[in-house]
């Protein structure tokens, strides 16, 4: 973790100023990461943090005007969990029972020699460490939570063993549950019986397999009502591996499905029709260009249907037997354009000379 932090800004006050500036050295020696400013009163040292952003203070305790415990109190205040090391001289049982009921970080006596700066450097970097750390971790659960509240699609938190543990505003809405009445219940409360084996396999997996899963199901909300939802799943794991939490953003796409299956039943619809055996049927563009034409038509002429897509629909062979029948169609052809439902009868040839005639409409979609 200490290889993550590239620098460390580190605040000493003490009132002997040759002691502060010496411990600044050995400190700044012991780590290059470091840097030590140096306050020889609280009020200095107060005056410093409105001004800079600091990983750590220490402070010596027997101060005048204001000793360290009481400068710590004031630090709590405003920096809640900023590294406070109390680096005292003096040093009793009750200064240390009285630091760490006002929130100390770490509490240490000065002593002789230089391996005290070795001790002190190795608390401030571990201390500063677990307060990043612990701000990472912060940040990121706000960030989280914030997404949370604030995404548009249904979210909901799941346990390892996937029973609720919360739901967003859009979740209460699309499941008709609130919160409190399913955090602690398994999935199968919003999952109809028809749909429990597919969506524990789905389970199974994500669990099994970690990562991500999308799944589209129905659901059952509150008042019975049935919906489809499509979800997108995945789960989250700590660095062994172990299931942390599982997430599951989903959104109510019943309409969507009703919309698509009436797409496809007019696609049926359309194809029955289209391929009718007893009737010639064709597609144009509004320019008359041809789109696609069903295989009854088909079998009255040579050219296959690539070789006629894309070609104007009066050129087609159905129609050069003369360019009287070619300009009638060109004509009912713009009439149906302009919206207007035309009859027509035509007399016309197969390519073996055999005539037929037929009638239709040329009708505008």
């Amino acid at each position: 973790m200490a290889g993550t932090i590239d620098s460390i800004h580190v605040l000493h006050v003490d009132d002997k100023l040759d002691f502060a500036e010496l411990t600044a050295t050995f400190l700044e020696r012991e780590d290059d990461r470091f840097t030590v400013d140096t306050a020889p009163s609280a009020s200095e040292a107060r005056a410093h943090l409105d001004e800079t952003a600091y990983d750590c203070v220490v402070s010596d305790h027997d101060m005048p005007g204001q000793n360290g415990i009481e400068f710590l109190k004031e630090v709590r205040e405003v920096y809640p969990d900023l590294p406070f090391i109390l680096y005292t001289g003096k040093g009793s049982e009750e200064v240390a029972s009285d630091a760490i009921s006002a929130g100390v970080t770490e509490y240490i006596q000065k002593e002789s020699g230089s391996s005290q700066y070795t001790v002190l450097a190795n608390r401030i970097r571990n201390a500063v460490e677990k307060y990043h750390a612990q701000t990472e971790l912060a940040d990121r659960e706000k960030r989280l939570n914030l997404f949370f509240e604030q995404s548009p699609l249904g979210v909901i938190e799941w346990d390892e063993n996937f029973n609720f543990v919360r739901l967003n505003d859009a979740a209460e809405q699309i499941l008709g549950y609130s919160e409190d009445a399913v955090v602690g219940r398994s999935w199968e409360v919003i999952v109809p019986d028809s749909e429990q084996e597919p969506v524990d396999d789905v389970v199974s997996d994500l669990l099994e397999n970690s990562g991500g899963y999308r799944s589209v199901n129905e659901n059952i909300r509150e008042n019975g009502e049935r919906i489809v939802c499509e979800w997108h799943n995945r789960v989250v794991s700590d660095d062994s591996g172990d299931v942390v939490a599982v997430f599951s953003q989903f959104q109510d796409i019943t309409e969507k499905e009703e919309r698509k299956a009436e797409l496809q039943r007019s696609e049926r619809r359309y194809k029955a029709v289209f391929n009718d055996p007893n009737i010639l049927v064709g597609l144009l563009e509004p320019d008359g260009t041809v789109v696609d034409i069903n295989q009854t038509a088909m079998d009255y002429i040579d050219p296959t249907l690539d070789e006629i897509t894309g070609e104007p629909f009066w050129e087609t062979p159905w129609f050069d037997q003369a360019e009287g029948i070619q300009q009638a169609v060109k004509e009912r052809v713009n009439r149906a354009a302009d919206g207007e439902y035309v009859e027509f009868e035509a007399d016309l040839v197969r390519p073996t000379g055999d005539p037929y005639t037929v009638e239709g409409v040329f009708r505008p979609v």
